[in-house]
């Protein structure tokens, strides 16, 4: 797409694009009521599969930013329809916290701590030695091991914390089998998020701020992608990757005259 103005739909990744350290990004509120002023359909998109997305509008209504429950798609909603849609009632095992449990059970998914289809694994901080030792044990049986993104750390205001992605990697070394992931870069993901906005991906944009998953996976599911350097992508990132966003910006600011 050469002009932005022509994007029907936008996506944006939420953490490092429109809030970032506990706080709304510049230029966030402007650039999220210029898209409500041009009638641009808003989808927040996030790897983020902590919070239901009631949570997460309430979080980011706290910072200033109008954005609905049904505006917003985590990998644990994206999780639960690739779960719920490989077949009838699938059965589950499942760690994570309530947003993961909901979503799956939304999406048709039954509850089997003994002889379940899958094994899911989505973010928590309150991981168990008990549930672990069942998902390997149930993976070693045959279950299909499936988790929400890859990230192995997560932003605290205290620094790092352990992300989903290493948390999956002890349980791949335990059993040598790899998770399928469902978030970021999986195109799965912003298929089902263009599907939720109805919106074809040529006029559509992606928001981010990571290139190994927000350009990579707008990449490969053919959307415009813009990285913004407000949180965690830096240029040095942006020119060793081979696969590069269509601009590059300092923040969601920055967007808000060309729309």
């Amino acid at each position: 797409m050469s002009d932005l103005r022509e994007a029907t739909h936008w996506l944006c990744d939420m953490d490092g694009v429109l809030i970032h350290d506990e706080r709304a990004v510049r230029g966030a509120r402007e650039f999220i009521d210029r898209l409500r002023e041009r009638e641009r359909p808003l989808l927040v998109v996030t790897n983020n599969s902590l919070y239901e997305p009631h949570e997460i509008s309430e979080r980011l209504g706290e910072l200033g930013l109008d954005v609905d429950a049904q505006e917003i798609w985590t990998s644990a909603l994206a999780t639960a329809s690739f779960v719920g849609g490989q077949r009838a009632e699938s059965r589950v095992f499942t760690i994570g916290r309530r947003a993961m449990h909901v979503a799956l059970s939304d999406a048709g998914c039954v509850r089997d701590d003994q002889d379940p289809d899958f094994v899911v694994l989505g973010e928590t901080q309150e991981y168990s030695f008990d549930d672990f030792t069942r998902a390997i044990q149930l993976i070693e049986a045959g279950a299909i091991f499936v988790s929400t993104n890859p990230e192995p750390t997560g932003p605290s205001p205290r620094g790092s914390l352990p992300g989903c992605g290493a948390m999956a990697a002890l349980i791949e070394r335990a059993t040598g089998v790899a998770p399928y992931v469902v978030g970021k870069p999986n195109p799965f993901m912003i298929r089902g998020a263009l599907s939720r906005m109805g919106a074809e991906p040529r006029r559509s944009v992606l928001v981010g701020d990571r290139v190994e998953t927000d350009v990579l996976v707008g990449a490969a599911a053919g959307v415009t992608t813009v990285m913004v350097l407000s949180g965690v992508g830096t240029l040095d990132q942006v020119h060793r990757s081979p696969v590069r966003p269509d601009l590059v910006v300092d923040s969601v600011a920055d967007l808000i005259e060309v729309l």
